[in-house]
């Protein structure tokens, strides 16, 4: 089982990866160094809480909604989905959705 450390620094990976960062960007927006953000990511130590709100701003993800992510980290997909999606507006949002009831035979459309 991971520790949270753990669980967060593969939910930043993640994120971090499907905007299409670079440890090093990543670092260079939060003021830090690559090997921190690798730290980080790995779960090694703790992280303040001071740096996650960093992290998750240059992410362009809210702290809390990245903190809720904590809980679908055996989901990879689901993680995988929800980033790909943080880039899209509202009305690419229900077109997603729409698309996807429609491939599980979903009549509640919005």
């Amino acid at each position: 089982m991971q520790t949270i450390s753990e669980q967060i620094g593969a939910i930043i990976r993640t994120l971090r990866k499907e905007k299409g960062l670079t440890q090093q960007t990543l670092a260079d927006e939060i003021g830090s160094s690559f090997s921190y953000i690798g730290r980080v990511e790995r779960g090694e130590g703790n992280v303040t809480i001071e740096t996650i709100i960093k992290i998750a701003a240059a992410l362009n993800i809210g702290f809390f909604e990245l903190m809720s992510l904590g809980g679908k980290q055996d989901n990879e997909t689901i993680l995988a989905l929800h980033a790909f999606l943080l880039n899209k507006s509202e009305k690419e949002h229900r077109k997603a959705l729409n698309i996807l009831k429609e491939v599980f035979d979903d009549d509640n459309k919005f």
